[in-house]
């Protein structure tokens, strides 16, 4: 493709991206579908290049300070649109791999992305605008745990135990960053799906997409747990003022999810490999989902297949 017709397909594909965004700015109810705003953009790249994503992220932020405002304008771009445009630019890198066996790098990859952008944007909101975004989320909860304690005591339902609204507050507002970190991966998710079925609807890409029972962490994810556990415990000893009990729950909480996703994985990969041999072990399989159905005992499997690999489907060449 030369880069004439990549930049005619980079305009007609970012003109369509401004409408949608300024329509979620206008219409109240499309703000719901500002998940998707880093989805055009991820196609850009992955069609394009990141060259031309770039380019078409610079226009868009220009136009929509215009069409919109600054706020606006900034939000997008960095908390959708640079997200997406890493996305697209891994979908691009990982279908021209040869051997087509495709992998969950460009989530991985988007959810970093994600999670750097809401931390820059957190930043820039600070000093730009003087505003605490970390603050105003966490007097939100405040807000919203209080109002809820409100009206079950009004209703007369009140929990059971001695359960304080400021103790559901605090720990609500101790896994801030986990949420922060949830929600960049199911943004990440939703980006890359997105993409890769309007791209094989439209007979732009032929992109086999990796099957959920394959999947994996990258590199050692035991050890980096274990790392960033010990490192956090060393700060802790420094006394330097870090929240490290804050740190260790999250560090907890993240590394948990990411095992709990990979023993799903590994549960539905074995249910698959059960029902090929014998229709007759379908049964087995269903009874094997309930006594696997414990976060706990799921979590535990991730961490385990994380280091040993049953499954045999992670690329040692990539870690």
């Amino acid at each position: 493709m030369n880069d004439k017709t990549k930049l005619t397909q980079a305009a007609i594909l970012t003109a369509l991206a401004i409408v949608f965004c300024i329509a979620t700015a206008y219409i109240p109810f499309l703000g719901l579908l500002m998940v998707v705003v880093p989805v055009p953009y991820a196609i850009i790249a992955t069609m394009t290049g990141h060259k031309y994503a770039l380019i078409s992220a610079i226009a868009s932020f220009f136009i929509l300070i215009l069409t919109v405002d600054f706020v606006y304008a900034l939000n997008l771009i960095v908390m959708s649109i640079l997200p997406g445009i890493a996305v697209g630019y891994m979908i691009n890198k990982d279908n021209n791999i040869e051997d087509g066996n495709k992998s969950f790098t460009p989530i991985f990859f988007g959810t970093i992305a994600f999670i750097i952008s809401i931390i820059v944007f957190f930043a820039i909101s600070k000093v730009l605008f003087n505003i605490d975004l970390l603050e105003t989320f966490s007097e939100m909860i405040k807000t919203t745990v209080e109002t809820q304690f409100s009206i079950m005591e009004s209703a007369n339902i009140m929990p059971q135990g001695d359960i304080a609204p400021k103790d559901i507050i605090k720990v609500m507002q101790n896994i801030i960053p986990t949420m922060l970190f949830a929600y960049s991966i199911i943004a990440s998710i939703i980006t890359y799906y997105l993409e890769a079925f309007i791209l094989r609807r439209i007979k732009r890409l032929n992109y086999k997409l990796p099957k959920f029972s394959d999947f994996y962490l990258p590199g050692n994810a035991i050890i980096t747990s274990l790392l960033l556990y010990l490192l956090t415990m060393f700060l802790g000893m420094l006394n330097i003022g870090l929240y490290t009990d804050a740190i260790i729950l999250n560090v907890q909480l993240i590394f948990s999810i990411l095992f709990l996703l990979q023993g799903i994985s590994v549960a539905i990969y074995f249910i698959k490999e059960w029902r090929k041999k014998s229709p007759s072990k379908i049964f087995f399989a269903v009874m094997a989902v309930f006594l696997l159905s414990g976060s706990m005992i799921l979590s535990f499997v991730g961490m385990i297949d994380s280091a040993i690999d049953f499954r045999k489907v992670r690329n040692y060449k990539s870690t």
